[in-house]
């Protein structure tokens, strides 16, 4: 079962979308990885799940030094995002949750396919 809060996750949406806004490369990207990863640990189910895979994805690429599979990993993890924020009842997390998809859908445009 996930550790998942969305009532404590107001302060790590924000961080993650600057991080990702103010582009990857600014921030220690495998230090917020761990951050999101640490957020959504365990076996969650849905786009949570899905998310915490694709995320354990992106950290491997980021290792890696590969673009391409960066920016894939980038966009299918900003489209889960979205798909997340359709499930969540409260409007600011959801929000947040949208915001953050958007980032991460322009961040993996920006990157070498």
């Amino acid at each position: 079962m996930s550790r998942f809060n969305p009532a404590s996750a107001n302060q790590s949406l924000d961080d993650a979308i600057n991080a990702v806004k103010g582009g990857l490369g600014n921030a220690p990207a495998t230090s917020q990885l761990d951050s999101w990863l640490r957020l959504l640990d365990g076996e969650g189910t849905g786009a949570q799940g899905a998310i915490l895979t694709e995320l354990s994805n992106l950290k491997n690429y980021v290792h890696q030094g590969d673009p391409a599979n960066i920016s894939h990993s980038l966009h299918s993890v900003g489209l889960l995002t979205a798909k997340a924020a359709e499930t969540v009842s409260d409007e600011e997390i959801a929000s947040k949750l949208r915001r953050l998809s958007e980032a991460l859908v322009a961040a993996s445009t920006a990157l070498p396919a």
